[in-house]
């Protein structure tokens, strides 16, 4: 991995608890995605199908939608919950403050440290062929997945179906 940034920081490099998939124009603050899957088979709800509004989309977009999905569903387990009480600890420090990705942060983390290997770097995330859930919700009954294999999104996946799910945070 080269490091290009003014702050010393690269993609693909293992930073605060996990993996740097993307920075921004100033190359000192970016998105960082867990380093393994936190469940290779979780719904997207909690049982109950309905509208949470987590509809964003975008860099840094999912920590919204996360936040709506959990106070919409409430306890229990399920993708955006299990992201939400993500805690680790390096000897970077503590972070309490994961989320599940939005449709754009999800295709970055393909594209950058996955089986998109856009830059080169290869399957650096260590991801799985499988298809992730986003936090872009696609209505009442489904939501958004990013299959790693081939790249296929789908926006209108049921929520009660089962698929695997990567953490993100932002730094």
């Amino acid at each position: 991995v080269s490091t290009t940034s003014p702050c010393g920081l690269a993609i693909g490099q293992t930073y605060q608890g996990g993996i740097i998939f993307y920075l921004d124009p100033s190359g000192c603050h970016g998105l960082i995605s867990s380093s393994a899957d936190q469940s290779s088979g979780i719904q997207w709800d909690n049982g109950s199908f309905f509208a949470t509004n987590a509809t964003f989309n975008g860099v840094k977009a999912g920590q919204s939608n996360t936040r709506l999905i959990v106070d919409a569903q409430g306890s229990g387990s399920y993708a955006a919950q299990l992201c939400n009480d993500l805690i680790t600890y390096t000897n970077d420090g503590l972070f309490e403050d994961w989320y599940l990705p939005s449709r754009s942060e999800l295709y970055l983390m393909r594209q950058n440290i996955g089986q998109g290997n856009a830059l080169g770097l290869g399957n650096v995330g260590s991801f799985s062929g499988n298809s992730y859930w986003n936090s872009t919700e696609g209505g009442t009954t489904n939501a958004g997945t990013l299959d790693f294999s081939n790249g296929t999104q789908n926006f209108f996946i049921q929520k009660n179906l089962i698929r695997y799910v990567r953490a993100v945070r932002a730094f």
